[in-house]
């Protein structure tokens, strides 16, 4: 039987019950109507009813389940700004459950994706593919996720890790926004601690730091070995390798420290030093050093004092003032540039 006879079936039986239960009900206030009800719905007809809604019960949870995935994929979308992919409607088969959930079928096809079993094409990383947004795999056992890859700059290959340019972005964000990211992978965002972490321990990556002030002065910054650790080390930034470059080496003094948020103090000062400079980031026991996350102040505004501007030592050190353009980029270490 199809599953919309199915349906149409148990809907038949559920009115069979209401009338039988109504004439129990109105039965001793009407003529004797023998054994008309049973006629009209034999005992027959009940005998799959329990087998039949088990069955609707494990094609909805299934469905659940598909909808999770649809949803957790439409986030990773709406971040990257991809366009929708229209599917063909003989691609998806109407099964008991769809018919059965109206909403979530509308969500599915709302959304446009395709639930693929597999997607061995999937990239490691952003090296060879297009410039923009591309979906990447960092390793086998983790879910893929969109990204912004960078082929214009010193070779290419790049993984847009930060990018501040304008201040329409707020970076003044609690622990559970730092560690899923936040902003449009097309314009100012931060990719999360997660993904960071899952992109810098797959491989061997590099780090490069590019820093423009408000005389548009460009410097840049580049360590040959970049990681961090896990969500259960707080984020540690346990990896710096080499520097070069004409921007300072000022993350150094950064090595070893764990990420703090306002609401998630980890560093070793006795102030929480991401409440004190309105920022996030690897502190130590000092809250005055680099500060790339923080509070942009554009140019005709009056600078925040207090080290709470877009600082890098050695360029710009604070307390006032705030650097205008900020780009963090990761590229596995085999693929630089001789």
């Amino acid at each position: 039987m199809s599953p919309m006879l199915q349906l149409d079936a148990l809907v038949t039986m559920l009115a069979c019950l209401t009338a039988t239960q109504n004439d129990a009900n109105l039965g001793s206030h009407m003529m004797p109507l023998g054994n008309s009800t049973t006629d009209s719905c034999p005992l027959s007809a009940f005998s799959g009813l329990t087998t039949r809604i088990q069955a609707l019960s494990t094609d909805i949870a299934s469905f659940k389940e598909q909808i999770s995935d649809l949803q957790e994929q439409l986030v990773d979308l709406q971040r990257a700004g991809a366009p929708r992919m229209i599917s063909s409607p003989a691609a998806a088969p109407r099964t008991l459950a769809a018919a059965a959930a109206p909403t979530a079928a509308v969500v599915a096809s709302n959304v446009g994706l395709e639930v693929l079993a597999s997607e061995p094409s999937t990239p490691l990383n952003c090296l060879k593919q297009q410039h923009g947004v591309v979906r990447i795999r960092p390793r086998a056992n983790l879910d893929p996720f969109f990204v912004f890859c960078d082929q214009k700059t010193r070779g290419g290959g790049w993984t847009v890790v930060a990018n501040r340019f304008d201040g329409s972005e707020d970076f003044n964000r609690k622990w559970a926004d730092y560690k899923i990211g936040f902003g449009p992978l097309t314009a100012e965002f931060f990719i999360g601690l997660e993904k960071l972490h899952q992109i810098s321990s797959s491989a061997d990556y590099e780090l490069l730091v590019q820093l423009e002030n408000r005389k548009q002065e460009p410097r840049y910054a580049i360590y040959d070995h970049f990681s961090i650790g896990a969500e259960s080390e707080q984020y540690r930034l346990n990896v710096l390798g080499k520097y070069q470059g004409d921007a300072s080496d000022a993350l150094r003094q950064h090595t070893g420290k764990k990420f703090t948020t306002f609401d998630k103090d980890n560093d070793e000062s006795e102030a929480n030093c991401a409440a004190a400079q309105s920022a996030a980031f690897w502190y130590g026991s000092s809250c005055t050093l680099s500060n790339p996350f923080g509070l942009y102040q554009r140019l005709l505004e009056r600078d925040v004092d207090g080290f709470k501007g877009i600082l890098w030592r050695g360029f710009l050190d604070g307390p006032k003032g705030s650097l205008k353009r900020v780009r963090m980029l990761l590229r596995p270490r085999s693929s630089a540039a001789s």
